[in-house]
Order: structure tokens, then sequence, then C-alpha cells
């Protein structure tokens, strides 16, 4: 007989884990597979098309008697599957709590001068604005920067390089 899918993932959970500093509880770790970020993943079996599901969302799930879309970790172990450790949240709430505790940089961090094959500067962006109010072409323009006129038409409009006044 078959093991029941709470049974497999009993078995693969260390309730012996590491105390993390701000939790009164110690961590229960997944011991079997994680993904590269270090998340355990189990497969559910055949009667689920042998999808491979997060172990904390499974875990959580045990208590709240649904599948949760997001799992939040109070821990910030990724391997911690102890429901105590872990809340339902949403997308928005779990990316702003990456930001928060500095796992993840926001968005902006990625912008302008800071994106690693920038073609243009802050100053740049100022000149083919001011070209372009001045009566320039987009055309015109892109050929001295050796840009499309469609990148130049991006930048006048504000599709990119937004942030720059």
């Amino acid at each position: 007989m078959s093991k029941s899918l709470g049974e497999r993932f009993w078995e693969k959970v260390n309730c012996a884990g590491p105390t993390q500093p701000h939790m009164s509880t110690c961590c229960w770790e997944w011991t079997a597979y994680r993904n590269q970020d270090g998340y355990g993943r189990i497969n559910l079996g055949a009667q689920h098309g042998k999808r491979l599901e997060s172990a904390h969302r499974l875990s959580l799930s045990f208590v709240l008697g649904h599948m949760p879309k997001y799992v939040m970790h109070r821990c910030d172990n990724p391997a911690c599957v102890r429901p105590s450790h872990l809340k339902e949240g949403t997308h928005k709430e779990n990316t702003q709590e990456a930001y928060d505790k500095g796992r993840q940089p926001r968005r902006h961090a990625y912008r302008g001068t800071n994106v690693y094959n920038a073609k243009f500067t802050e100053n740049d962006i100022r000149e083919i604005r001011k070209r372009y109010e001045e009566g320039e072409t987009h055309k015109a323009i892109g050929e001295s920067y050796g840009v499309g006129p469609t990148h130049i038409g991006q930048i006048v409009r504000r599709k990119i390089w937004a942030h720059v006044k």
C-alpha cells in the first residue's frame, strides 16, 4: 500500500531545526529536495499529475484546509515548513516584505545608468527630449545616437527613462 501525501510529507521534515533569532520556536527543516533558492519541493503524486509543490505551501494547507496562493516565512528560513512560522499573504505583501528585509532590491534600483547595458546617460535623455521639442525627428536624433526612431519615440513619450526629469 502506498503512503499518503501527509505521510510522505512528514517523513521529510526535521522537527529539530535551527531557531531563528526572532522566533521563540525552532524551524521545521525540509530535508528532501530544495530548489536553487532553498525552498522545499514535494511531488504531490499521481492523483495530482505528479506536480511539484512548495513544501511550505503544502504544510500551511494542512492547517488552513486550502492551498494558499502565497505563503510568507516569518522566520526568513526558506527550508522551514513549520506552520506557526508561515502565514498566508498576497504577492504584494510578499514582495513588500522582501524589500523591507533587504532580500530583494527595489525595482527602481535597476533603471537608468544602473542597468548594465544602458545606451544613454541621464544627460543624453534630457538632450534627446530637448532636441525633439526643438523640432528634430525621431529618425535624425536616433541616427546621432546609433539607435532607431522607435527607441527615441519611447524616450520622448517617457515609456522608458521616465524617471529623468
